[in-house]
Formats: C-alpha cells, sequence, structure tokens
C-alpha cells in the first residue's frame, strides 16, 4: 500500500507548502475546458488544483484524497472561490460510492503503485464510470499509453483511446532545474 504510507510526508510537505503543484497544465485546463460539463471524481487530488480548476468550470467536483491538509487546503481554497467540492480524506483503494461519474481523473496518482494496484485502482473506478464517461489519467515519461492500454484489456468493458496529449506545461516546484513532461490520455469505455 505505497500511497496510504504516504500520507505522512504529503501532510508534512502540504502545511509547508500551499499550492505545492502550482496550477493545472495547461494542456488538461484546455481539454476539459472544451469538453461537455458533469461530474468529476478526481483521485489522488492532493490540495485541489484540478478540482478547483474543474469545479470553476462548472463540473460537479467529488476529490479524494488521503492528505487531510490537502483536502483542507483544497475545501478553504474552494469557498474563497466561491464553489462546491465534496472534499473527502481516504485511502483510494478504501474509498467507497455508489455515485456514477461522467469523468474519473487520475492526475499523477497511478505511478505511485505497482502494476498489480494499478489494475486493481482501474478495476475498481472503472465501475463507477457512467455510461460514455472518459478516464484522464497523467503519467510520467516511464509508463507508457500502451501500459494502460494493456491493463484496461482486462477490465469489463472495451476501452477507446480517445486523446494523447503530451504535457509540457509542468510546473516547477523549488529546486527543479529539470524539464519534465508527462503523457495526459483519456480513455472511454465503448
Amino acid at each position: 500500500m505505497e500511497e496510504k504510507h504516504g500520507r505522512d510526508s504529503f501532510d508534512k510537505m502540504y502545511d509547508e507548502k500551499e499550492k505545492m503543484f502550482g496550477h493545472p497544465y495547461r494542456e488538461f485546463q484546455d481539454y476539459f475546458n472544451e469538453y461537455p460539463k458533469g461530474s468529476a471524481l478526481d483521485l489522488g487530488s492532493g490540495q485541489g488544483r484540478d478540482s478547483i480548476f474543474l469545479a470553476l468550470l462548472g463540473y460537479q467536483v467529488t476529490a479524494v484524497d488521503n492528505s487531510k491538509i490537502g483536502i483542507v487546503q483544497m475545501l478553504r481554497e474552494a469557498q474563497a472561490q466561491k464553489v462546491e467540492i465534496d472534499g473527502l480524506v481516504a485511502y483510494v483503494l478504501d474509498y467507497e460510492t455508489e455515485k456514477q461519474f461522467d469523468n474519473i481523473i487520475f492526475d499523477m496518482l497511478l505511478h505511485g503503485f505497482g502494476k498489480p494496484k494499478q489494475l486493481e485502482i482501474l478495476n475498481k473506478y472503472s465501475g463507477l464510470l457512467a455510461r460514455k464517461g472518459i478516464m484522464c489519467i497523467v503519467f510520467p515519461d516511464d509508463l507508457t499509453t500502451n501500459h494502460f492500454m494493456s491493463m484496461l484489456k482486462s477490465v469489463s468493458g472495451d476501452w477507446k483511446l480517445l486523446d494523447e496529449i503530451i504535457v509540457k506545461d509542468v510546473p516547477k516546484m523549488e529546486g527543479d532545474d529539470v524539464d519534465f513532461t508527462f503523457t495526459m490520455i483519456v480513455v472511454q469505455s465503448t
């Protein structure tokens, strides 16, 4: 349970620096600006950069993160921005709901797990995806689109890759001198 043990470290990092990971990627913003609004589940939401952005666009957002400090900071910022977000402190493998979502966001979450847990998470949350809903998965360059598409073959439904976008607008953290690129894929169960 890689992330469960990371709670203290993220709480400490978030406590030391609000908006630690900066703004939502420009590519993420551009995509969801044009996408039809609906409900969104942001898993591993952290301090809420994606959740707040989506809520400001009119999405009904549920944000789940293991860090209580991250959720508290996100809800405080959401209140300041005058948007509502359902923010919940929960480990991604323990969160339970009957609700269906039009969009499920995995922004830099899945890479923190080994392949068996990634598959478990994808399988669990694919069941919460509304008909014609999408999953948005953002990951670093040590993983590939094929990695996730091959895993989705064993998840119920047939999955179609709608978009594969190279994310170049990765906010730099203090002390970073490396330019990172991530990949954002958007998949839909058909």
